[in-house]
């Protein structure tokens, strides 16, 4: 089956067929694309999994176009698809409630996964989070007493201690920030940057 023909009846292709597709990485680019033109969202997953996806259709899925939600563009960063720190802030920015709808995905996304994902988020970015998300609850937690972490667990601040892109100053507001592994994490960075 040639190209073309193949291009031409993705439409006709079940769901499984499509994932199967869509896992492939020595796909060519207008398969790529007539998956992603699909409104089938697994695919759409596997696509940005897949590290023969092309710049091209990468581009296209982060778009409007294909889809104007949070998930695929996270999706897209947490697999390396993108480098670029103006992603990551366009996410960060136009997505607010994203941190609380998921905040698991999020975590990932700006933090790096369980699976060693390329982590590539800026090192400014990793400060907003801090001082947006982390730094209020940790401040709650101080003055009130209370022993949980609520919206984050102790696992995600640690993961944020030890993100390559820390900086010095997002080192030096973990080294007091109360948990004694991201305090270590960090001061082991504070000396690795200073």
């Amino acid at each position: 089956m040639s190209n073309c023909s193949l291009e031409e009846n993705v439409y006709k292709m079940r769901n499984d067929e499509l994932i199967g597709l869509a896992k492939n990485r020595f796909l060519p680019d207008n398969v790529q694309l007539a998956i992603a033109k699909t409104g089938y969202t697994r695919s759409h997953w596997y696509l940005a999994e897949n590290e023969g996806l092309s710049p091209a259709v990468r581009d296209f899925m982060w778009s409007d176009e294909c889809n104007r939600g949070y998930s695929l563009k996270s999706q897209l960063l947490t697999y390396g698809q993108y480098k670029d720190p103006q992603k990551y802030e366009e996410l960060y920015e136009r997505y607010p409630s994203a941190w609380r709808r998921s905040p698991w995905r999020m975590m990932a996304t700006f933090l790096g996964s369980y699976h060693n994902r390329p982590q590539h988020c800026p090192p400014e970015i990793l400060n907003r989070i801090y001082d947006d998300k982390f730094r209020p609850v940790l401040a709650m937690r101080t003055s009130s007493g209370y022993r949980s972490y609520g919206d984050f667990s102790t696992y995600e601040l640690e993961r944020l201690a030890r993100h390559p892109n820390v900086d010095l100053p997002l080192a030096i507001k973990l080294s007091t920030c109360g948990h004694s592994t991201a305090e270590q994490s960090a001061f082991a960075k504070i000396v690795e940057l200073s």
